[in-house]
């Protein structure tokens, strides 16, 4: 009979730190993708309404929407080095600790982790996962390589962003104008967010010979598109307080939110070069589409206990 020797408690010891290690290092090498998370928690609450939220879907929700988003971008980092490399991007795969492999194997267990949780929740919820993980495909794998085609790229962010979002109306089976409203919002978020970024990328991205916006258009019309979808972020809003009972207070809170980001975005205007001050407008930007979304559910909430 043939021994196998077992790893003693040291050796597996180190080996569970060491994957803890480097799922650290993953997930801190893309912790902007809360903002994913963040949305969908917001169109869960602005779904739900009055109601009292699910606090157990809506953890399930959260985390999963999270995983989907860090996967999305891993998988994105595999397939994009060179170029990250050229942006100074501190991804994941530029890490001398991690192996390609380890990395592939965490994202697989990601979208594993994500996928489980959202069938969790409910079939639609689950569905719409699968949704996402299907644009994650479509917009990184060398096949399709939707990334490198101009502003398909976009589309296909601002499409992903919107089905994390939507996910939080499907896990509380109630779809209303003001939450796919909210959904649409973080929709526009992508076409200030992604020209931002593709501003900010420019050098790498003329290396490596792709189409974006700023490099098709130029940086006047980028900005112009930024500008519009905030804009646009404003014009639905109003469309929310007319037509579907948003409470005044809610639309002005968004619309105030909506002033500042424009004001903002018009300083950096004039001094897009700057890296650090494009990272600081985008996380800003993340932050501020969850706060319309929390004035949004100010507006449900005031609408029916202090009605107009």
């Amino acid at each position: 009979m043939a021994l196998v020797s077992k790893p003693n408690k040291p050796e597996l010891s180190m080996q569970i730190s060491m994957s803890l290690s480097t799922l650290f290092v993953l997930v801190k090498s893309r912790t902007l993708v809360y903002a994913f998370a963040l949305a969908s928690i917001g169109t869960f609450l602005i779904s739900s309404g009055i109601q009292i939220p699910d606090f157990l879907v809506l953890g399930r929700l959260a985390v999963s929407v999270y995983f989907l988003a860090l996967a999305t971008y891993l998988y994105n980092d595999l397939t994009d080095y060179e170029i990250d490399k050229v942006n100074n991007r501190n991804n994941s795969r530029n890490s001398k600790t991690i192996s390609y492999r380890q990395i592939l194997y965490s994202t697989i267990g990601f979208f594993a982790i994500a996928i489980s949780l959202a069938f969790s929740i409910n079939l639609p919820t689950g569905v719409a996962s699968l949704v996402c993980v299907g644009l994650a495909m479509a917009y990184s794998h060398p096949v399709t390589h939707l990334k490198n085609m101009f502003v398909v790229k976009t589309v296909i962010t601002s499409a992903g962003g919107f089905m994390a979002s939507f996910m939080g109306a499907l896990a509380v089976q109630n779809i209303s104008y003001v939450g796919i409203s909210s959904s649409i919002i973080l929709f526009f978020m992508y076409f200030i967010n992604g020209p931002l970024g593709d501003i900010g990328d420019m050098s790498g991205d003329k290396k490596g010979g792709r189409r974006t916006i700023p490099i098709v258009l130029g940086i006047d019309k980028a900005f112009l598109i930024i500008m519009s979808a905030i804009s646009s972020i404003s014009v639905i809003l109003i469309v929310d307080y007319l037509f579907f009972g948003l409470h005044v207070v809610g639309v002005l809170l968004g619309l105030a939110i909506c002033a500042s980001l424009i004001l903002r975005v018009k300083k950096l205007s004039k001094q897009y070069d700057d890296k650090k001050k494009i990272s600081q407008t985008r996380s800003a930007i993340r932050i501020s589409v969850f706060t319309i979304q929390l004035s949004m559910f100010a507006g449900i909430l005031l609408n029916v206990f202090l009605p107009v």
